[in-house]
């Protein structure tokens, strides 16, 4: 950049006060260098160095000037360098963010994997409910998410990509006294007409899911609690406090005090990893997107069924 070169130019000859030796070190010749400080004396309004025969030196204008430009030069060295130090997939910074339900197993899984190759890269990790880390994602302020159900903006056209990587099969949660309980065995959604719901807040994956089916089968919801943890909604259900739509296959959410009855039809959680489809190239990022997809390649993920939206 022309300024940039101006102000190299510039603390060059402040620091050895002599054109000719200034100019054989920034390796042009000596009227280029002049030109260059009559250029930032001209921008200034002011000469910067007294000058008397072939004897430059910085004056008191010059010494004002210098430690602003010597800010302004490392500042830009600094972004230069934080540029480059991105674009290192050893090196760089992955914005990755989860929902609070992955933070147990895939989250860790995948951080594992990661350092055992990049050892030096930046993981910096961020939670919260499902759309709001889609909004997230769509924004810049994260380069990956890893969410479920699938969203809506990755449907074909849309602004996201969608890397399926578990299917989770849903069951309604029964107190292990309730009536519900004792018959076992895959049941209706509708069943859960008129029950007290324990639920996760609006925006949370599970929720996002438990709406869905409200709507579809027409079932009028009551919900009594909202949570932000799937296993304090467990933990509730254990209370006798009311019913949940729960995963079946959660490593962490081990149920005790519940029966889990799978819904009938089946109907799936999709989880998956998401980024923005015109999002510029960034080896880091790139990296441990592209060490997912093998993961998801050798677990052989499969195309998603209808009951995962």
């Amino acid at each position: 950049m022309k300024d940039e070169t101006v102000l190299r130019s510039f603390l060059r000859v402040a620091r050895v006060e002599h054109l000719g030796e200034a100019a054989d070190q920034l390796g042009i010749t000596q009227p280029t260098l002049s030109r260059r400080i009559a250029t930032l004396e001209r921008s200034l309004g002011a000469e910067l160095f007294d000058r008397a025969g072939r004897g430059i030196r910085l004056n008191e204008r010059g010494r004002a000037y210098l430690p602003h430009a010597e800010a302004a030069l490392g500042e830009l060295d600094a972004g230069r360098a934080r540029v480059q130090r991105l674009m290192d997939p050893g090196r760089g910074t992955v914005r990755l963010d989860f929902i609070h339900s992955l933070g147990t197993w895939l989250v860790p899984d995948l951080l594992r994997a990661h350092r055992q190759v990049y050892p030096h890269a930046t993981v910096r990790l961020h939670q919260g409910p499902a759309q709001a880390l889609v909004r997230r994602v769509l924004a810049d302020e994260a380069d990956l998410a890893l969410v479920g159900p699938k969203p809506e903006e990755s449907a074909p056209g849309g602004p996201l990509e969608w890397l399926p990587l578990r299917r989770q099969r849903l069951a309604l949660a029964f107190p292990e006294d309730h009536p519900g309980a004792a018959e076992g065995g895959p049941i209706a959604f509708a069943e859960i007409e008129g029950e007290p719901v324990i639920a996760m807040l609006p925006g949370y994956g599970t929720r996002i899911m438990l709406d869905r089916l409200s709507e579809r089968w027409g079932v009028k919801l009551r919900i009594v609690f909202e949570s932000m943890e799937l296993t304090t909604v467990s933990g509730l259900v254990t209370a006798g406090l009311g019913v949940a739509l729960l995963p079946l296959d959660d490593p962490f959410l081990v149920p005790q005090g519940i029966v889990l009855r799978p819904l009938d039809p089946p109907v799936y959680r999709g989880i998956g990893m998401v980024w923005r489809r015109d999002a510029a190239p960034a080896p880091p990022v790139d990296a441990f997107r592209e060490m997912v997809v093998r993961g998801a390649e050798a677990a052989g993920v499969g195309v998603e069924t209808s009951g995962e939206r």
